[in-house]
């Protein structure tokens, strides 16, 4: 796998293990697909990248910094609290590994943007943009 997929892969295994949380997928679902009880919803996809030259000598590094987009779905009356709930709850599991498991130099939430996709209550979304720094050799992404 490429370190932007192990960086992936990690975030969304450990959002996985968190209790409140009752699904996570790699791929968009439909939303009056997914059952009641399958809520919150968390989507996590690699994003947008900025890469620069950080090496010198023979072997090319570079440093990458990666966005992974965290999309959560709440299905309740109380859609705005528990929103609210579920991303501090990702983001205070994220905090407790800011090298994700060694992949990256460091992580950490770098916005929240409120979402409202074409669904309406008792739907609530909100995007966790979780920004990472790693190295990688070129040739070995």
């Amino acid at each position: 796998m490429s370190i932007r997929e192990d960086i992936t892969a990690h975030i969304a295994s450990q959002i996985g293990a968190i209790t409140e949380v009752k699904t996570v997928t790699r791929e968009p679902k439909v939303l009056s697909e997914i059952a009641t009880t399958s809520y919150p919803h968390v989507l996590v996809e690699s994003a947008n990248e900025r890469r620069e030259d950080s090496s010198f000598g023979n072997e090319i590094r570079r440093k990458a910094t990666m966005d992974v987009i965290i999309n959560v779905v709440v299905y309740s009356n109380n859609r705005d609290q528990n929103r609210n709930t579920i991303m501090e709850k990702i983001e205070e599991k994220l905090a407790l590994d800011t090298t994700l498991g060694g992949n990256a130099i460091n992580a950490d939430t770098s916005e929240i943007v409120i979402r409202e996709i074409g669904e309406t209550a008792p739907y609530g979304q909100a995007a966790i943009i979780y920004t990472v720094e790693y190295y990688y050799t070129r040739g070995n992404v």
